[in-house]
């Protein structure tokens, strides 16, 4: 191929009437693939979480004066635990009629959740409310959580769950509170209550009250799915 190259060019220079350029080379390129590989086992941790501080979660719980000695937290082991829950107190009230409502006197209140599984399928918090009483009187009741604050307790999570209600709770029935869709919810979640614009309050409906202290309970659960 080179002579003939050359003898077009040459010709062109004697004769005048030939323009002839050589032909560019094409670049060849090459693809191929190499591999990565990584290996994936499930968490087989199933200690129990701590509590860390809703303000600085890089630090243990600190305690809420309005809920003395709530410290540790439940103890759950799993892979799917309700790690911490705080005992809600209310302002006293004075009065000897209703209905009426008075806030909660907690700075730390919170709801701690901790989702280890490998699944990703995602949770459901709910929660049973009891009315408040005494040996004398049972309470017609209703809580508002109010405005509250889902916070990741670390920054390498996934999307975050969803506030299902905010409003009232009905005693007596199960409420949902918190839905973590599929591939969410992952790592530890912190529902806070008690802050912002509106408090957790609590909705006293009776026309007549005795005097005393009134307990009732919160019983929260976690299912292993949305619902």
């Amino acid at each position: 191929m080179r002579p003939l190259i050359w003898w077009l060019v040459l010709s062109g220079i004697l004769i005048g009437s030939w323009v002839v350029r050589p032909v560019a080379s094409q670049a060849a390129t090459q693809t191929t693939q190499s591999q990565i590989e990584v290996k994936i086992t499930p968490n087989e941790d199933d200690s129990a979480v701590k509590p860390v501080d809703p303000d600085d979660p890089s630090q243990p719980y600190p305690g809420d004066e309005a809920d003395p000695g709530n410290v540790t937290g439940t103890g759950s082991r799993g892979f799917l635990t309700i790690d911490y829950l705080s005992n809600l107190a209310f302002n006293e009230i004075t009065t000897t009629g209703g209905p009426v409502t008075t806030t909660a006197k907690n700075q730390k209140a919170m709801v701690q959740i901790s989702d280890r599984r490998s699944t990703g399928s995602g949770w459901t918090l709910q929660v049973l409310p009891t009315a408040p009483a005494n040996d004398r009187q049972t309470l017609a009741a209703t809580i508002d959580l109010g405005s509250v604050e889902i916070k990741p307790a670390t920054t390498n999570v996934s999307a975050p769950p969803q506030l299902i209600n905010a409003g009232h709770l009905t005693v007596g029935s199960v409420n949902n509170v918190l839905k973590a869709d599929q591939q969410a919810g992952l790592g530890t979640w912190l529902l806070l209550m008690n802050r912002g614009s509106q408090p957790t309050t609590l909705h006293l409906n009776e026309s007549r009250f005795s005097a005393g202290k009134y307990t009732g309970t919160l019983t929260w659960s976690l299912t292993n799915a949305p619902s």
